[in-house]
C-alpha cells in the first residue's frame, strides 16, 4: 500500500491538470500539500480540498520566488519530503516563428523552471535527511517535434538535468527521477487538438486504446515520492498508454 502519511509535500504547478490531480491524490494519501502556481486562480481552486492543502503564488522560472516558496512551504510543513513539478507547456510554431526571444521563453518555462524548483528545494530535503523530486518531461524529448523546437529541447534538458541531479544528491539520500507523460486528456490538450474530433483521432493510434487522465499520469508521480520507489533514482519512466516504448 502506497501511504504519504504524514509527509509535506510541495506540488509546484499545482493549480491545473496533472500537478492538481497529484496534489488530490498525495491528500488522500495522507500528506499535506503546499501548492506553488503562477495563477491566483489556484487559491479558489484549491479550498474546496481542506485545510491540509496550502497555496502560494510563484513563478517557477523566478529563483527568488522559488526561494520564498520553499522557505514558507518548510515552515508551514515543518519539513519538506517530496517535490513534484509540472510547470511546462508547448509553444507551437515552426522554427521561422522560434525567434530568440520565443526560444528563451520555452527554455525558461520548461528547463529553468525546473532549475529553479530543484535548487530550491534540495536544501530543506537535505536538511530533513532526505526525501525525493520527480520532475516533468514528456516524450517529446525523444521525439522530433518540428512545430515545437524549442519545447523537444527543453524536456529533453529536463531529463538530463534531473539524471545529474540524481548522481549529485543521492549521497544526502535524497532521490530525482522525471516522468514523461505523452498525451493527457485536459481541457487544453482537447482545444489544442480541435476538440472532439481531433482528441478521437489521438486516441485511436493509443496502443492501449484511451488517452492517460490526469490521475493516471499523477498516480506515478505520487508512487516515485513515496518509499514504494525508495530504490529508483535518476529514472526516466513514460506514461502514454504504449504510444511510446523507448
Amino acid at each position: 500500500m502506497i501511504s504519504l502519511q504524514d509527509r509535506g509535500v510541495v506540488v509546484v504547478g499545482g493549480g491545473s491538470g496533472l500537478g492538481f490531480a497529484a496534489v488530490e491524490l498525495a491528500l488522500r494519501l495522507g500528506a499535506r500539500v503546499v501548492v506553488g502556481d503562477i495563477s491566483e486562480d489556484a487559491r479558489a481552486v484549491l479550498a474546496p480540498l481542506g485545510a491540509d492543502a496550502h497555496f502560494v503564488a510563484c513563478d517557477a522560472r523566478e529563483p527568488a520566488q522559488t526561494d520564498a516558496l520553499f522557505t514558507t512551504a518548510a515552515a508551514w510543513l515543518g519539513g519538506i519530503d517530496g517535490v513534484l513539478t509540472t510547470v511546462g507547456g508547448a509553444r507551437l510554431g515552426d522554427l521561422d516563428t522560434l525567434d530568440l526571444a520565443a526560444w528563451k521563453a520555452e527554455l525558461d518555462f520548461n528547463l529553468t523552471s525546473a532549475y529553479s524548483v530543484c535548487r530550491s528545494a534540495l536544501p530543506h530535503l537535505i536538511r530533513r535527511g532526505g526525501g525525493a523530486i520527480v520532475t516533468t518531461s514528456s516524450g517529446y524529448a525523444l521525439l522530433a517535434g518540428p512545430d515545437r523546437m524549442g519545447y523537444t529541447a527543453a524536456k529533453a534538458g529536463v531529463i538530463a538535468f534531473t539524471r545529474s541531479l540524481a548522481a549529485s544528491a543521492a549521497p544526502h539520500r535524497v532521490r530525482a527521477n522525471c516522468m514523461a507523460p505523452g498525451p493527457i486528456d485536459t481541457a487544453r490538450f482537447r482545444a489544442m487538438n480541435g476538440g472532439d474530433a481531433g482528441v478521437e483521432q489521438v486516441r485511436r493510434r493509443m496502443p492501449l486504446g484511451s488517452i492517460p487522465t490526469p490521475m493516471e499520469c499523477a498516480q506515478l508521480a505520487i508512487f516515485l515520492l513515496s518509499d514504494a520507489a525508495a530504490q529508483i533514482t535518476g529514472q526516466v519512466i513514460h506514461v502514454n498508454g504504449g504510444l511510446l516504448m523507448p
